[in-house]
């Protein structure tokens, strides 16, 4: 390992090894008082431990999946799919319940206040204790293979980036985090959250490297054969699981530190032609309150985009007519009866004037649920809108029909969009790495249709 501080991490473990569960994940020595050891890095040091336990532990399930079976036993389940280097992956002398303490005192250690951590880091009296949890992940023996993502990428960019190791591992973690794919929704947020509160990176364009999609498959190119078989959905000895990490890090890390977010690319819209001279309408429109009941397609958060459409509109009418209150309910994958179930109560209580559905249609239930609320937000006074399509007219047509169906029902204005999508100069770039969800181009189109839809710059049919 050619970092030293890494290196006297592995002889402290080494020589703690022998010790029983409770005295290895007891946090008794305040690891805090080691020189070789800066406060920073601790805590860094630190999320790469906790994540490697829970990845050891993925590991083992994949590992154990694919034992042979005893005759007439049912088949494997999907952990039978993934692979996992024993070596790279051994949990040593922990037990699962070892592993899972780390894990745990990771998810404490990642809800303190990072003020008091902050200060801590800095030599400031303040009130983190790292006995509680940090010391016990520090002290956990667990040796981290030069094989793994984490140290694959972290040597990959002491030579690309100028940049402090502690910085290199701050990003080399999220990376480690996201190629799982399980948590890059929670763990991986918090992670981000704590890094820059921290002060820290959290994307490798912080280290001025490049940032397209090519880029990060080039990237990918050089690490996946240098890396062990992992436990994960994309596992990192193919190229491509490294691309869609690094696009989805890069993204998430420029929306988080607020570098490019739906604020960045409203102020952008704004001085577009065509969306410059709607700013008048746009501050006229008296109080309103605007909800978006939608799938991934409109939540802010989802890595392919600075913004979500939804997001933008949003941004924009908060830029420029602040007595529009503009709410948003959604969840991945989000379908009419899950809305209806999850969101339908509270997003009628908040009284909106107008909802807007981005919902998928898959089911019969789905069919009455949307009807369920057109009819009730209507009933309550509200204008109730959807879109004819979410994507090319011609990838969504059991969708299409059971809109018009519940527009002919129950008088739900369908705005038409699908034609634009189909006919854009730019539609090759809509569709992002995953082949599901749509990058910023896309949102861009999106945002300015449903944008001049509010401001009556279009009606609800396309001009022909």
């Amino acid at each position: 390992m050619r970092n030293e501080f890494l290196a006297a991490v592995l002889v402290c473990v080494v020589t703690c090894a022998p010790l029983a569960a409770m005295d290895v994940l007891g946090g008794k020595e305040d690891m805090a008082k080691k020189p070789s050891q800066p406060r920073l890095d601790q805590l860094v040091e630190a999320n790469i431990i906790a994540v490697h336990a829970y990845q050891v532990l993925l590991a083992k399930k994949a590992l154990e999946a694919v034992t042979p079976a005893a005759p007439g036993a049912p088949d494997a389940p999907d952990a039978a799919k993934l692979k996992a280097d024993p070596q790279c992956y051994s949990p040593g002398k922990l037990t699962d319940d070892d592993l899972r303490q780390i894990v745990a005192h990771q998810a404490s250690l990642l809800k303190d206040d990072c003020v008091e951590i902050k200060k801590w880091t800095d030599g400031e009296d303040c009130t983190f204790d790292p006995a509680k949890d940090l010391n016990p992940i520090l002290a956990a023996p667990l040796t981290l293979s030069e094989k793994l993502p984490v140290n694959v990428f972290t040597n990959y960019l002491e030579e690309a980036a100028k940049a402090n190791r502690v910085k290199i591992r701050a990003v080399a973690n999220l990376y480690q985090t996201c190629l799982e794919m399980e948590r890059d929704g929670d763990v991986l947020w918090d992670e981000m959250f704590f890094y820059i509160a921290l002060g820290l990176p959290t994307y490798v364009g912080q280290f001025a490297l490049p940032g397209s999609d090519e880029d990060f498959l080039e990237v990918g190119r050089k690490l996946a054969p240098l890396t062990c078989d992992s436990p994960f959905q994309d596992n990192p000895t193919a190229p491509f699981a490294w691309q869609i990490a690094g696009r989805k890090i890069w993204n998430w890390g420029e929306k988080y530190t607020h570098a490019r977010d739906q604020y960045t690319v409203a102020r952008e819209l704004l001085m577009e032609p065509d969306i410059r001279v709607l700013v008048p309408r746009i501050r006229a429109l008296g109080p309103e309150r605007i909800a978006v009941i939608g799938h991934s397609f409109t939540m802010q958060s989802h890595w392919s985009s600075a913004g979500s459409f939804a997001g933008i509109v949003g941004a924009v009418l908060d830029l420029e007519n602040p007595k529009i209150e503009y709410k948003q309910w959604y969840g991945g994958g989000l379908t009419a009866s899950r809305a209806y179930k999850s969101f339908y109560q509270d997003a009628l209580a908040w009284k909106p004037t107008k909802v807007l559905f981005a919902v998928a249609m898959r089911t019969d239930q789905d069919l009455a649920d949307l009807k369920a609320m057109c009819k009730g937000f209507a009933d309550a006074g509200a204008a109730v809108y959807t879109f004819d399509n979410l994507r090319d007219p011609s990838e969504d047509s059991v969708r299409n029909q059971m809109g018009e169906k519940v527009s002919t029902e129950t008088g739900m204005t369908i705005i038409e969009v699908g034609q634009l999508i189909a006919k854009a100069p730019d539609k090759k770039t809509f569709v992002c790495l995953d082949n599901i969800h749509m990058t910023e181009s896309y949102h861009r189109l999106m945002a300015k249709e449903w944008l001049k839809f509010l401001t009556r710059a279009r009606e609800a049919k396309l001009a022909q």
